[in-house]
């Protein structure tokens, strides 16, 4: 009698989150925040937009608002969504090894020097389910963030942009409305955002409403009922910008996978 294949896990909250379990064979996606990728298996393997294999590495930083793909063999991956603001993405970049430059000339880097002792906790993740508290302690660990280290993002009004649309998310305020709120233009708030950021403000919106999506469907909502409470016109839409930003089917990925939401 075969041993039961664990589900993938996803920890999640509104700073970062922490995916583990498998991924498409070819990841593609439109990668909204700063993400971190550690493979527990073969390496992963970057390709160019037309397929070319780029680098061989166990651990990737890919820089918000750029496209990849990523072939994965089938590996367990841990997924690390970073921080909003880029302090998490900024604390890994002296860690990683090495650097690659991308289709448009962006770089992404590879090797992160303490790789095994995240596939340690990765490892861990998937045979157990600690608390959300405990999880979040351990990617604070293995990201090697330090508030007190920290300086603090000196653009106020994108921070205060990014806690409007977490807030309001579910109620689809619009740009308009959210530069009115931060004394802005449209046109300045869109600029500066994507500085800030690294990703456009519409697909910023986007992403948060699935994380909303997670958390209704850890609720016990369909992911219909979810889909629609978290803002999106309709089921059709969340699958369509699911896909381009998280990669694979979101039925597939219910079925799949179990989600721990934390409010911190």
């Amino acid at each position: 009698m075969s041993a039961t294949v664990p589900k993938a896990v996803i920890y999640t909250s509104p700073k970062r989150s922490l995916y583990v379990g498998k991924l498409e064979p070819v990841l593609k996606r439109a990668n909204v925040n700063a993400t971190l990728l550690v493979s527990t298996g073969e390496d992963l393997t970057l390709l160019s937009a037309s397929g070319k294999p780029l680098v061989h590495r166990k651990s990737l930083l890919v820089p918000a608002g750029l496209d990849i793909s990523i072939a994965t063999r089938n590996a367990n991956i841990a997924v690390f969504f970073l921080d909003d603001l880029g302090a998490d993405f900024a604390t890994l970049i002296p860690q990683m090894k090495s650097a690659t430059t991308y289709d448009n000339g962006q770089t992404i880097l590879s090797g992160l020097r303490h790789e095994k002792d995240i596939i340690t906790h990765a490892n861990f993740l998937s045979k157990t389910r600690p608390s959300s508290d405990e999880v979040f302690t351990m990617v604070e660990s293995c990201i090697g963030y330090s508030a007190a280290a920290h300086t603090p993002l000196t653009d106020e009004r994108v921070a205060k942009a990014v806690r409007l649309i977490r807030e309001n998310c579910q109620d689809n305020m619009s740009v308009a409305q959210i530069a009115e709120q931060v004394n802005l233009s449209v046109p300045r708030l869109i600029q500066i955002f994507k500085q800030v950021t690294g990703t456009p403000i519409r697909r910023f919106r986007l992403w948060q409403r699935i994380f909303v999506t997670a958390c209704k469907l850890a609720e016990g909502l369909s992911l219909t009922e979810a889909a629609l409470a978290a803002g999106f016109a309709d089921y059709a839409q969340f699958s369509r910008v699911y896909k381009e930003l998280a990669g694979g089917s979101p039925a597939a990925a219910k079925n799949n996978t179990e989600i721990r939401v934390s409010a911190g």
